[in-house]
């Protein structure tokens, strides 16, 4: 019966716990998700892009730290980017600006204004290409939206 209980616990308990994540709270641009996570037509993409844009204003979507601004190698095709660590592992990148007002090491606030939304890199026309990061790999952006 021992053996059944420690059985039932293992099965039931994760071996490799995971990092809580982000809830963000501000929307990083006022527009609507023209391009979702995922599998978007055949092709793999790793964030959401949100466009038809009622202003060019790029926001914070959770508070944390600069990492990286402008064009980073790595990013090649997602033009100038900013991106923010939030905590727990996780990373913000806010990609395709026309231009930032943040510098490496700010600390920024959920909603504060980071930038201006663009066309930069490989894109078809401007708008906020979004991603959340957990150790440099994409997650869906939208299970972490309050």
């Amino acid at each position: 019966m021992l053996a059944l209980l420690l059985a039932i616990a293992l099965v039931r308990t994760p071996l490799v716990a995971q990092p809580a994540g982000p809830v963000w709270s501000a929307w990083p641009a006022a527009g609507i998700v023209t391009s979702p996570y995922g599998d978007d037509a055949g092709r793999w993409h790793p964030g959401i892009d949100i466009g038809i844009l009622r202003s060019p204003a790029v926001r914070a979507a959770e508070p944390g730290r600069v990492l990286v601004v402008g064009e980073q190698r790595g990013y090649e095709g997602y033009g100038n980017v900013v991106q923010i660590a939030v905590g727990h592992g996780y990373t913000a990148l806010y990609a395709h600006l026309a231009g930032w007002r943040v510098r490496v090491g700010d600390r920024v606030e959920a909603g504060q204004r980071i930038g201006t939304a663009g066309c930069t890199g490989s894109c078809s026309g401007t708008h906020l290409h979004f991603e959340l990061r957990l150790r440099g790999r994409p997650v869906d952006p939208l299970r972490f939206r309050q």
